[in-house]
């Protein structure tokens, strides 16, 4: 039989595992925001916004995984 004691560290166990993953995951998401962000102020320096407008009515409809269809053209056009 389980005591009480026990349980709670299993619980605590698993809540630093828990934890460690959230860590993980806002870590991942902070570098994919500042990619994008830096991505964002490429364009805008660039004079790029207007072909960024074209690019999204061109594709506006089209809800395909763009992380995919990224991977295919890098695969598709290189060398």
């Amino acid at each position: 039989m389980t005591t009480q004691q026990q349980l709670n560290k299993e619980l605590v166990q698993e809540l630093k595992q828990l934890k460690q993953e959230l860590a993980k995951y806002k870590r991942n998401f902070e570098i994919e925001m500042n990619i994008k962000n830096y991505l964002y102020f490429f364009i805008l320096t660039n004079d790029l916004l207007d072909l960024l407008k074209e690019f999204k009515q061109k594709y506006n409809n089209d809800n395909g995984d763009y992380y995919i269809k990224s991977l295919e053209f890098l695969v598709n056009t290189s060398t």
